[in-house]
């Protein structure tokens, strides 16, 4: 009831921040797990036999880290916005986990091969014990 005795409207904040911000903080985890498969799937040796990366570890990672740095800037926005710095502590670490997962888990669609050596050919004699040479001149 106000001061002069008429019933106050209730105000109803509805927004969807809440949810998204719990549906970005559940992504998280998920894209850090995919990121870390997919760099398994792309790099890890089994039994003498070392992968390389194809195609498909380039797209799954095109695509999975944007949406896991999205999802972090996100979850710190959402709070920020809700002035609920409680949830930082959990904020906090889990998206620096998952930005230094995004990173060193990376899968880049360059090459990266040393150079070959330069390769001089070879001009000098050769004598060998049969008598034979590749010396000219015999």
């Amino acid at each position: 009831m106000s001061a002069d005795g008429k019933p106050r409207p209730v105000v109803v904040r509805s927004s969807r921040a809440p949810a998204l911000e719990v549906a970005a903080a559940v992504l998280i985890p998920i894209g850090v797990l995919v990121l870390a498969g997919n760099w398994f799937t792309s790099y890890a040796c089994f039994i003498h036999s070392c992968g390389s990366p194809d195609t498909g570890n380039h797209v799954t990672y095109a695509v999975t880290a944007p949406v896991v740095v999205a999802a972090v800037v996100w979850t710190f926005i959402s709070a920020w916005r809700r002035e609920a710095s409680w949830i930082y502590l959990w904020h906090g670490p889990v998206g620096l986990v998952a930005l230094i997962v995004a990173v060193l888990c990376a899968v880049p669609t360059f090459e990266v091969s040393t150079p070959e050596p330069e390769h001089t050919p070879w001009t000098g004699c050769v004598e060998y014990s049969g008598g034979d040479s590749d010396c000219p001149g015999g």
